[in-house]
């Protein structure tokens, strides 16, 4: 018989993989934020601290410049991660999908059709023949007679009755 459960979560089967690899990536990129998130702050309270015991303005600029240059090369260090994960996570997701269209083309779906519905039909008729066999047979009432509609009369006969 037809095992319509199988068949589902065999045809699920891509979606549930793309559904995976999207939460592996949300999960990396999460913590790749969270990570620089922490990072930021952390620095941000250094630089603070280090910017309290300057005691030149040249030095407290130069400072800046140099927490501003660590900032950025951390920063694009953490977009390449990212950019790197979101890529990888595509290239994953098109070989599902382009698995997915291979096999596809592959299956013929009209053969697989016509087996269903003859197992369908076949599983109906044996149920509809049990069913058949185990009910009563009810009585069948014979169709009453037509009623005969009244014959026309013309307007001359009418008007001489």
């Amino acid at each position: 018989m037809y095992d319509l459960m199988k068949d589902v979560k065999e045809k699920m089967q891509p979606a549930v993989d793309v559904a995976e690899i999207n939460k592996k990536a949300a999960e990396k990129l999460f913590a790749l934020q969270s990570e620089y998130v922490t990072d930021f702050v952390n620095s941000c309270v250094s630089q603070m601290k280090a910017l309290t015991e300057v005691k030149e303005p040249q030095q407290a600029v130069e400072l800046q410049m140099s927490y501003f240059k660590e900032l950025e090369t951390k920063l694009a260090d953490v977009a390449e991660k990212e950019y790197a994960t979101l890529n990888d996570a595509k290239d994953q997701i098109t070989e599902v999908v382009e698995k997915s269209f291979a096999e596809m083309r592959d299956n013929d779906y009209v053969t697989e059709m016509t087996k269903y519905v003859n197992e369908a039909t076949e599983a109906a008729t044996k149920y509809m023949n049990n069913a058949a066999e185990v009910a009563p047979a009810a009585p069948v009432a014979k169709p009453a007679a037509p009623k005969k509609a009244p014959a026309k009369t013309s307007r001359k006969t009418a008007a001489a009755k």
